[in-house]
């Protein structure tokens, strides 16, 4: 499952790199593509900045076929406060990354790759994901956010990524 989430991550980072390579952020004093998987960042990192991408992944869910298939839930925050003085452009900055979201996930697919080790290897798989529903949002969470930032405009994207498991005695 981490190969996939590896897999999932670095494809988007590098399409993020190549579309906008203006669009990143400071961490640890050095600045990296804007997209980052939350469970993954040390714990003072993990307050969300504006204009970056966070991955975070849900529940994993197992479809029997030919042969089984794993689907992980993932969704991704952005939020925008804007570039000018007061802010009045940031419905603007958050269709630009809706868009660069979208063309990041496009094609949605990616190899399997295992990035525990240096350089990473292939694994001799894919995997695919649905395209970004953008229209889903979390209602607690947005009404809480908006109350603490109403400068603030956030989106979660939904998407799933799946990916085949593994033959026993393979």
């Amino acid at each position: 499952m981490q190969a996939a989430k590896d897999s999932f991550y670095m494809a988007l980072r590098d399409r993020l790199a190549a579309l906008n390579p203006a669009r990143t952020m400071v961490v640890d004093g050095v600045a990296l593509p804007a997209i980052v998987v939350r469970e993954n960042m040390e714990p003072q990192f993990a307050e969300a900045q504006v204009g970056a991408f966070y991955v975070d992944w849900g529940e994993a869910q197992i479809a029997e076929s030919t042969r089984p298939i794993l689907g992980l839930d993932c969704q991704i925050w952005y939020a925008s406060e804007g570039s000018v003085g007061a802010g009045v452009d940031r419905g603007r900055a958050l269709a630009q990354m809706d868009e660069e979201l979208l063309r990041i996930c496009n094609p949605p697919y990616t190899g399997l790759r295992d990035y525990s080790q240096s350089p990473s290897a292939g694994l001799g798989s894919s995997i695919f994901w649905t395209m970004p529903d953008l229209a889903k949002t979390p209602g607690e969470a947005l009404t809480k956010e908006r109350r603490a930032s109403p400068a603030r405009l956030t989106r979660y994207a939904q998407l799933k990524v799946y990916f085949f498991l593994p033959e026993v005695g393979a």
